[in-house]
């Protein structure tokens, strides 16, 4: 996956020696997620964002969310091991493949952190949405996304949640942030389709049909 955890900065210049790379700070203080077999562990979710419209901005996001978690307990050592510290097991024929429906994982994340409601940690994830297609909108071709009435886009974006070390209104109480690490062009949608069967539908009512405007049981939420 040509993916490195370093604290050196030689080796950090020498990686670019083998092509375009992408730096970003390690997440050192990640919301955990309990597995009673295992212990506390890393996790990320998956929102699917439908973009209907750039100028006028119009943009929504679909209410079922995706997880995926690592298969051992977090610990900032031994970055050689990747079911520690990375989530994506789809990918290895021999890992361990934890599937948690969002429902599910709702009421066990406030089973776990009481003080943090899903609802208010899922408010900053749609704010933190917002911002970013905001941004991504906000300049022509080829530093943004240029407008066409024709087209449409669906995209994954994939984040974590990390720890502040206070909140800045109690200067007491951790809070939770949104922590962005990648957005998927025309992602892979068959986890969707095989839980959801009725997932296209949904996004092409969304995107094509004005489905929001008609049929109030449509699972997405508009952001913008």
């Amino acid at each position: 996956m040509d993916i490195h955890i370093t604290a050196s900065l030689n080796q950090i210049v020498r990686l670019a020696q083998a092509g375009p790379k992408i730096a970003s700070v390690y997440i050192t203080n990640p919301v955990l997620f309990n597995r009673p077999e295992i212990g506390l562990v890393k996790f990320d979710v998956r929102y699917v964002v439908l973009l209907k419209s750039v100028d006028p901005l119009e943009l929504y996001v679909y209410n079922v969310f995706w997880l995926r978690f690592a298969n051992r307990s977090f610990s900032l050592d031994g970055f050689d091991d990747y079911e520690k510290h990375f989530t994506v097991m789809n990918y290895k024929n021999d890992a361990n493949l934890k599937q948690v429906h969002c429902d599910e994982f709702i009421a066990m994340f406030e089973e776990q952190y009481p003080n943090h409601p899903w609802e208010n940690t899922q408010e900053c994830i749609f704010s933190m949405l917002k911002e970013l297609f905001v941004a991504a909108c906000s300049a022509p071709l080829p530093a943004g996304i240029a407008p066409n009435p024709q087209c449409r886009a669906i995209y994954a974006v994939d984040l974590m949640l990390e720890w502040n070390k206070t909140d800045p209104g109690t200067h007491d109480h951790p809070s939770i942030q949104p922590k962005l690490l990648e957005v998927n062009y025309c992602p892979d949608c068959v986890r969707a389709c095989r839980y959801h069967p009725s997932f296209f539908n949904h996004v092409f009512e969304t995107l094509f049909l004005d489905g929001t405007a008609w049929n109030s049981q449509l699972p997405v939420t508009k952001l913008i």
